[in-house]
């Protein structure tokens, strides 16, 4: 049933303005939190290595939530 949670979650968020606004205000959190850490990111780089990284990592069979909506919500 999760599965199917997440597909209605994410076809939500397609739809609905005001849940979108607060998964973006999500994403601007993190990168705040990077800055405040010393790393000059902008949303876009961090999208693009998530994209880079999810695309390359297998999950891993002891932790079922290794390949799923891991390290950063909103990209």
């Amino acid at each position: 049933m999760s599965k199917e949670h997440a597909k209605n979650f994410v076809e939500h968020l397609q739809k609905d303005e005001v849940l979108r606004k607060k998964v973006n205000e999500a994403s601007e959190h993190i990168i705040k939190v990077a800055k405040d850490h010393g790393y000059e990111v902008t949303r876009e780089d961090l999208r693009s290595v998530l994209k880079e990284r999810w695309a390359k990592q297998k999950p891993d069979e002891d932790d079922p939530a290794s390949g799923a909506f891991s390290e950063a919500p909103g990209f």
